[in-house]
C-alpha cells in the first residue's frame, strides 16, 4: 500500500481564549515530543517537569505510547508544528478533540476519529494510550474542551453527528 505522505493543511489559528490550559498543555506537549526528535530522553524529561508541576507525571507515560503509536501507525505525514507556533493544524485539533472526547466519556470509537491520520491498526493501537492519557489528565483535573463543530471534526459535519455516527451501541 502506498501512504500518502502529505499533511493536512494549517487551517486555523490556536485561540487561546477558547482553549483551556488542557487544551494548550497537550498541544504544547505532542508539539515537544516531536519537535524532542521522537520522545528522547531530554523531550521526556522537559514533558515529566511540566506534567509534574501539574500533579498529572503519570500522563507523560501514556502520552509517548500514544505519539509512539501514532509514528509507527500514521497512514500520512501528519502536520506538526512547532511548540510556539500560533498556526495549528487540523490534525492537531483532531487530536486535541479526540481526548477531550474520551474524557467527556461519550461513547465514541476514538479509533474511528484517528482513522483521519492513521491506518485501521494503528489507529486501534493509539485508542487505549489516549484513554489512559485522558484518564490521567483528567485525574489530575485538566479536562480538555469538547467543541461543537468548530474544529477539525467539524468541517465535515457538527461533532454532534460525528459522534453520534462513531457511538458503540
Amino acid at each position: 500500500m502506498n501512504r500518502d505522505t502529505t499533511a493536512e493543511p494549517i487551517t486555523h489559528v490556536f485561540d487561546t481564549e477558547t482553549h483551556t490550559f488542557a487544551d494548550q498543555l497537550v498541544l504544547w506537549s505532542v508539539r515537544k515530543w516531536v519537535m524532542g526528535h521522537k520522545g528522547s530522553p531530554s523531550a521526556l524529561a522537559l514533558l515529566e517537569n511540566a506534567y509534574a508541576r501539574t500533579s498529572t507525571d503519570s500522563a507523560v507515560a501514556h502520552l509517548d505510547l500514544l505519539m509512539r503509536a501514532i509514528t509507527a501507525g500514521a497512514a500520512r505525514r501528519i502536520a506538526v508544528h512547532a511548540p510556539c507556533c500560533a498556526a495549528v493544524s487540523t490534525d492537531e485539533l483532531l487530536l486535541i478533540d479526540a481526548i477531550a472526547l474520551a474524557q467527556a466519556e461519550r461513547k465514541v470509537d476514538v479509533a474511528f476519529l484517528l482513522r483521519r491520520f492513521l491506518t485501521p491498526e494503528g489507529a486501534r493501537a493509539a485508542s487505549a494510550p489516549l484513554r489512559a492519557l485522558a484518564a490521567a489528565l483528567q485525574h489530575g483535573g485538566l479536562r480538555l474542551t469538547v467543541r461543537s463543530g468548530n474544529g477539525p471534526l467539524g468541517h465535515a459535519a457538527p461533532l454532534e453527528s460525528v459522534v453520534a455516527s462513531a457511538a458503540l451501541n
